[in-house]
């Protein structure tokens, strides 16, 4: 038996689901190997700086 395709509207349907139900891990992202140098500084100083950020937060409540 073949397979039987999707059309290309069924495909973007479920695309368009998997991205509603997943928005953060739809999103493309970068390997760290492949990112440049101060790419890596930047994230690491904003992800330091959120996790601060959230740890006051929830010392707070």
């Amino acid at each position: 038996m073949t397979k039987r395709t999707r059309s290309a509207e069924q495909q973007l349907a479920d695309e368009a689901d998997r991205k509603a139900q997943n928005p953060i891990g739809a999103r493309q992202t970068i390997a760290d190997s492949h990112a440049d140098p101060e790419f890596q500084e930047n994230h690491k100083r904003l992800r330091a700086e959120r996790l601060a950020r959230d740890a006051g937060l929830t010392s707070k409540n």
